[in-house]
């Protein structure tokens, strides 16, 4: 599993050789984001950062709590282990690459041993979650087919640093809670139930989505193992009461940090109000069919409602109805979608395991191969398939950007952009690029702002309104007309990247993806039309009050391309320019 989570990577290096310029594969679009994060805890900025727009927390401009600054664990070990070692971010995140296969492995084998009793099964069965999971979800090569925007093209636990880096933690707390359930001896109980409660903790400053279903399925395999095994009611309430006061703890802060939030989070995030029910994702179906083949064999008597494993088993099947049926009671969803592509559908996997285990008493060992062989095959083909024909072609653009972020990063030392981080909390140093790629990965290396400040929204700094603003300047200074803005605004294909965030920065991600809402509004093309009309007004009156909004200290420039400058030229003086690698670099001035 391992060398399986490497293969992207393993595949760059060998494209690029002694070309590779350190950039790492990316097979899903939030990436991006979590590397700057942690180039800028790396680069000893505060919790709370905008590492796109150049903006620290500071006392005199405080930024509000983001879900990153919240979900702080992972980004904090990681950047302390990377600064310890003298790593980058983009090292970094291809470390944690395999550090997460290997943690997920292990932690997934312990828990199937651990229940299950046979380290063959365990062995089988891991490769079966983990290579699968994709597939149980609805994504990865099947959401591809299936035309799912949101479809990771490899294996969906491993997107960094959420989940890959607390993952394994939800399949550690499982293990504890079966022991702290199973043992007969009250020390050890205490202690399994402890260590519990301690990596609930961990993931409520973790991950959202692996917190909420750590809870949920607590829930779910305490009411199942009270109403079945009555006889263990002290020792259950024991472990589930040592569980929950540790995680009411850690919620306090937590509650603390997210009333703090910046208002226009939960619009970010697609916060959506509804009681309607959410009944046919692949992890409920496999998780119904579960509960009925549990109920069958109960009934003809093949295993023993009251065993450990059958409560066990059914509380896997029970998640994902529970987890994607919450807001029947809450009234509240948030992008369920999550729970679908990065634990419900490896969780229901475990529970059908189990449940295989349980139905059918002795697996011969050809099968077990036979499940191993095959799952692992499928998962080469869900990462090495999208590797060869998509994320490994844009790591190797990405690849190629490198060296004039690293010629910035230098910049930075000289330009102010440190200093000012450090003194002031905000840096006036910003660059543009015509190329979206450059400003996507920019952070990852570098301090400076970015014009279009994209993450900005994440990070909290800005309003949707103001993004809009920044989105219509870049489009501004590179010379885009309004036949290019309809182009990307009706999502015509020449620039996915662009066409992609065109749309969201003026309409909202939540009007393009329909998984993201349960009230899906789809762009219509009078709004498209209106939104062109303001385009051309704003350049048609874009003046010297404007510039000065965000002047702009460098331009990246690919080298291969003829770029009008009309429009930066007129409002700045532009030296010769430095030729890196396959871009130019320009320093600007603004003119009197």
């Amino acid at each position: 599993m391992l060398v399986l989570s490497l293969i992207p990577q393993l595949h760059l290096w060998l494209v690029r050789g002694r070309d590779w310029n350190g950039a790492y594969v990316s097979p899903q679009g939030d990436e991006p984001l979590y590397s700057a994060y942690v180039n800028a805890l790396i680069d000893g900025r505060t919790r709370k950062n905008d590492p796109y727009g150049a903006k620290d927390s500071t006392q005199t401009s405080p930024l509000p709590e983001s879900t990153f600054s919240i979900q702080f664990i992972p980004p904090y070990v990681i950047s302390f282990l990377a600064r310890l070692f003298g790593a980058s971010a983009a090292t970094a995140m291809i470390t944690l690459l395999g550090a997460a296969g290997l943690l997920a492995t292990l932690s997934v084998f312990w828990l199937l041993n651990s229940v299950v009793g046979d380290v063959r099964i365990a062995g089988a069965g891991t490769l079966f979650v983990l290579c699968l999971g994709g597939l149980a979800g609805g994504h990865g090569l099947l959401g591809l087919l299936l035309k799912d925007d949101l479809s990771i093209p490899s294996l969906p636990f491993l997107r960094r640093y959420q989940p890959a880096a607390p993952f394994f933690l939800f399949f550690v707390f499982s293990a504890l809670v079966w022991q702290a359930l199973m043992s007969d001896r009250k020390r050890s109980a205490r202690v399994s139930a402890l260590l519990a409660g301690l990596t609930v903790a961990v993931l409520i400053f973790s991950y959202l989505y692996l917190w909420t279903a750590a809870a949920a399925w607590l829930a779910c395999i305490g009411l199942l193992w009270l109403y079945f095994r009555q006889s263990d009611w002290r020792k259950t309430l024991a472990a589930l009461t040592t569980i929950g006061a540790i995680a009411v703890v850690a919620l306090l802060p937590y509650a603390y940090l997210v009333s703090h939030r910046a208002t226009n989070l939960d619009e970010q995030q697609t916060l959506s109000l509804s009681h309607r029910p959410d009944l046919f994702r692949i992890p409920e179906i496999i998780g119904a069919l579960i509960i009925i083949a549990l109920i069958l064999c109960i009934r003809r008597q093949v295993i023993d409602r009251s065993d450990g494993r059958t409560v066990f088993a059914a509380s896997f099947a029970l998640f994902p109805i529970v987890v994607f049926n919450q807001q029947i009671l809450s009234g509240r969803s948030m992008q369920p979608y999550h729970y679908a592509a990065f634990i419900a559908n490896y969780v229901v996997l475990v529970g059908l395991l189990m449940t295989v285990t349980l139905c059918w008493k002795a697996i011969p060992r050809r099968i077990l191969i036979w499940i191993a062989a095959l799952s692992f095959t499928w998962g080469v083909v869900e990462v090495g398939l999208p590797s060869r024909l998509n994320t490994v072609p844009a790591a190797v653009v990405t690849d190629q950007i490198v060296p004039v972020l690293q010629r910035l990063k230098e910049l930075s030392k000289q330009d102010g952009t440190i200093v000012d981080l450090h003194a002031k909390g905000q840096a006036s140093t910003i660059v543009f690029s015509p190329q979206l790629d450059v400003t996507v990965w920019q952070p990852t290396w570098t301090s400076q702002g970015t014009l279009l400040d994209m993450g900005a929204l994440d990070f909290g700094s800005v309003s949707r309104q103001e993004r809009k603003e920044y989105f219509y300047m870049h489009l501004y200074y590179s010379k885009a007309d309004t036949a290019a803005l309809r182009l990307a605004l009706n999502g015509t294909p020449n620039d996915p990247a662009m066409n992609y965030y065109a749309r969201a920065a003026i309409f909202g991600h939540e009007r393009i993806v329909p998984a993201l809402s349960v009230q899906f509004r789809p762009i219509q093309p009078e709004e498209i039309e209106q939104e062109i009309r303001a385009y051309q007004a704003y350049a048609d009156s874009f003046s010297h009050e404007r510039v000065l909004e965000r002047p702009l200290t460098y331009a990246v420039i690919p080298a291969d391309i003829n770029f009008d400058f009309s429009n930066i030229d007129r409002w700045y003086e532009r030296d010769a320019g430095e030729r890196v690698g396959a871009y130019v670099l320009y320093r600007l001035k603004l003119r009197d």
